[in-house]
C-alpha cells in the first residue's frame, strides 16, 4: 500500500490510483519541504501546519500535498513515527500525501547515510519499494524520485549531495514516454528532494545534467513535465526570472523550490505555498 491507496506493480514502476475519475479537476496542491522533525520545536510547528491545512480546506482548496524530503532530521525511527502521525492525520482528513526522501531522512546529520533509515522511511512513511514511482490523481500523474538512491549505493561521504543514478534516470525517461502517450494523463508533476540548480559540490545533485536531459521539452512536442518541485536549499523560489528563465529554457510550465516549511519569516509566520496546476500560479498563505 502507498498512502492508503491501492497499488499495482507494472513494469519497473509502482502505479497507484487515488480513485478519482479521470478528468476530475482537483489541481491544487500544497508543497511542503524540509520539515526536519526531531530538531528543535519543529514537531510543534509541523503540527500547527497540519492543523491549519485541515481547518482551512475551503480557503486553500487543495486536496493533495507533496513533501519534497527531509521530513525528519536524523533518520531516527522515533522521528519517523512522529512524522507518520502527522501524515496519518492529513490522510484521515481526506488529503492525498506524497512524500519523497531527502538526505536527512536517510541518516544522521544529512550526510552519514544509514540503510536502517532508508528502510524506516520506506516502512513508516512512503511504502515505496522502487523509484520512480507514479501516483495518478484524477488526470495528473505524480512522479516521485529518490534523489538519495545511488548516493546510498555509493556511500561516498562528501556532504549533502544527491545522486539519482543511471537506472532511475533511464526508467524515468521510459516512464515519461509512456505518460506522454497516455490520453488520460493531462499533467505530469515531478517531485524530488535535491535541488537541480544548486551546483555546490558538497550540496547539489551529482547527475543534474542527466536529469535535465530527460525532462527537457522536445522540439515540437508538449512538455514532458508540467511541474518540477523540490526543496533541499531552504529557499523559496520560482525559476521564471526574466533574465534566467529556467521554465522557458527547459520547457516546463512551473519549476519551484519550496523553502523550509517550518521556518518563520521576519513577521513570525510560516509560509504555505499552494500551487494551482490549472494556471501554474502559486499562492502563499501565512500561518502564525
Amino acid at each position: 500500500m502507498l498512502n492508503g491507496l491501492k497499488s499495482i506493480q507494472t513494469g519497473k514502476s509502482l502505479w497507484t490510483s487515488s480513485g478519482l475519475g479521470i478528468g476530475e479537476q482537483h489541481l491544487k496542491i500544497i508543497h511542503l519541504s524540509d520539515i526536519h522533525i526531531g530538531k528543535s520545536n519543529n514537531l510543534e510547528k509541523a503540527s500547527q501546519i497540519v492543523d491549519w491545512i485541515i481547518e482551512n480546506r475551503e480557503l486553500h482548496e487543495a486536496d493533495g500535498i507533496v513533501i519534497s524530503g527531509d521530513i525528519v532530521d536524523d533518520g531516527q525511527e522515533w522521528q519517523f513515527k512522529q512524522a507518520s502521525g502527522l501524515i496519518s492525520r492529513l490522510r484521515e482528513a481526506g488529503m492525498l500525501v506524497l512524500p519523497v526522501p531527502g538526505n536527512h531522512d536517510y541518516g544522521p546529520d544529512g550526510y552519514r547515510e544509514d540503510p536502517r533509515s532508508q528502510r524506516d522511511f520506506r516502512e513508516l512513511i512512503s511504502g515505496i519499494n522502487r523509484y520512480p514511482a507514479v501516483v495518478y490523481h484524477g488526470g495528473t500523474a505524480f512522479v516521485l524520485l529518490d534523489s538519495m538512491l545511488e548516493e546510498m549505493n555509493k556511500r561516498e561521504i562528501w556532504g549533502a549531495q544527491g545522486y539519482l543514478g543511471e537506472r532511475q534516470i533511464q526508467d524515468l525517461d521510459r516512464l515519461l514516454d509512456e505518460l506522454s502517450e497516455n490520453p488520460a494523463v493531462e499533467k505530469v508533476v515531478l517531485v524530488l528532494h535535491h535541488h537541480p540548480f544548486d551546483y555546490l559540490f558538497y550540496h547539489g545533485l551529482r547527475d543534474h545534467l542527466d536529469l535535465k536531459s530527460v525532462i527537457t521539452r522536445r522540439k515540437g512536442q508538449p512538455p514532458r513535465v508540467n511541474a518540477l518541485l523540490f526543496g533541499h536549499k531552504h529557499l523559496d523560489h520560482r525559476f521564471n526570472d526574466p533574465e534566467d528563465n529556467k521554465e522557458e529554457l527547459y520547457g516546463i510550465d512551473l519549476i519551484y523550490a519550496s523553502g523550509q516549511s517550518v521556518e518563520r519569516d521576519d513577521q513570525g509566520n510560516m509560509i504555505l505555498p499552494v500551487i494551482d496546476l490549472n494556471d501554474n500560479s502559486i499562492k502563499r498563505f501565512r500561518i502564525p
